[in-house]
């Protein structure tokens, strides 16, 4: 699968968690599926930044992204345990899965700065990882001023990972060294 697939997963995904609209945060099986199909993309843009080299090849720069990796997985994780209420709220699988979700978006701040520091994306591109994690302090405080702030949010987080998609999805053309199609049949 190459980057352009991966970008075009992403951006179906991102509004993944807009099912929390839907009526999920009092109905476990559509929380759970809207995170699972969240976590897909992303995981989707983070395999494709991978390919990318957008956080550099460094060990710090491979490294970033695959602590986030793990941390996505893990989440995704958390979402088919929610859906299917396969172990309880006391078990510890759950709390660390649970803990997955919000460790994932915190650690996206040093995917994002890394990505920055490494320049390896190009232009407004470079910014997108960085911003996308902000979308959590908006769906947090959101709901103190009212419905729309909850909407605002999901709608924030809905735009950017369907921008960090998309620059996976440019990145399979634009970047020297990335994921084209001529390099993803060796």
């Amino acid at each position: 699968m190459d980057n352009r697939v991966l970008g075009v997963i992403a951006m179906i995904c991102a509004p993944g968690m807009l099912g929390f609209m839907l009526g999920g945060e009092e109905n476990a099986l559509i929380t759970g599926i809207a995170s699972m199909v969240f976590m897909a993309g992303w995981i989707c843009s983070n395999i494709g930044m991978q390919r990318m080299r957008a956080t550099e090849t460094g060990t710090w720069g491979r490294a970033v992204l695959l602590i986030q990796l793990v941390g996505l997985v893990l989440a995704f994780i958390f979402g088919f345990i929610e859906a299917t209420a396969l172990v309880d709220e006391n078990n510890i699988v759950w709390v660390v899965t649970d803990l997955a979700w919000p460790l994932s978006m915190l650690w996206m701040l040093v995917v994002g700065l890394t990505a920055i520091v490494a320049r390896q994306l190009s232009g407004w591109q470079r910014f997108v990882p960085v911003l996308c994690p902000f979308w959590l302090p908006l769906a947090v405080l959101g709901p103190a001023i009212g419905d729309a702030g909850g909407v605002i949010g999901l709608g924030y987080s809905a735009v950017l990972w369907f921008l960090l998609g998309y620059v996976v999805f440019l990145g399979s053309y634009s970047r020297q060294g990335a994921s084209t199609p001529e390099s993803a049949v060796h």
